[in-house]
């Protein structure tokens, strides 16, 4: 079950930036070790059943736009950070300038990684009691930087309708589809639920 929030989750707000060439954010070393806030909430995220943790995140959200880095430490602390290839060369500006104009000349929308389209934070191994995450990848704004979409990647698909009928019954003023994937949509994020392939792949 998602906790209430206090002012002691502000951590997980902290508002990132772009440092020359790399995402950066500011954090308070000092905040991991004194904040009971930050060990209890992470203690749900590696703890709790699935539906609990989907039901955490999307509290999370809607208390505001949570830092990529805050909230993949939570998960663990192993996370790369993948940028497009005008981005992690040039920087954001650049990259943004080259971006409109790819989209002046091809088209809304065609702009990739290669044009400086896309920020994505993804976390590898991640720290669930269960094991029943094998990834996360969240898809960072790069006009903003702030999650777009939070992709959690699972060994074994759940029952997708079940889930969709109890968040229903948590938050009824969200939208969730289900097919594959579980996509739940609110009008500044998204969260997808879906099953690793590369996974199932690699297991045949």
């Amino acid at each position: 079950m998602y906790t209430n929030y206090s002012q002691e989750r502000n951590f997980l707000y902290t508002k990132p930036y772009f440092a020359k060439v790399i995402v950066d954010t500011v954090s308070n070393g000092f905040d991991w070790f004194g904040n009971d806030e930050r060990g209890q909430l992470g203690r749900i995220i590696k703890e709790s059943n699935f539906t609990d943790l989907i039901c955490e995140l999307v509290h999370i959200f809607k208390e505001g736009l949570p830092n990529y880095y805050e909230l993949s430490s939570l998960f663990s602390m192993k996370y790369e950070i993948v940028q497009g290839y005008l981005i992690s060369r040039y920087g954001l500006e650049t990259a943004r300038k080259e971006k409109e104009e790819f989209e002046r000349r091809f088209g809304k929308g065609k702009a990739g990684m290669d044009n400086g389209d896309k920020i994505i934070c993804r976390v590898e191994k991640v720290e669930r009691k269960d094991q029943d995450i094998s990834k996360i990848e969240m898809d960072i704004d790069m006009e903003c930087l702030k999650i777009n979409d939070l992709y959690l990647f699972v060994n074994e698909i759940p029952d997708l309708n079940e889930l969709k009928t109890i968040i229903e019954a948590k938050f009824d003023d969200i939208h969730i589809s289900v097919g594959n994937r579980l996509i739940l949509k609110e009008k500044t994020y998204r969260i997808i639920v879906l099953e690793d392939e590369n996974r199932m792949t690699s297991a045949e």
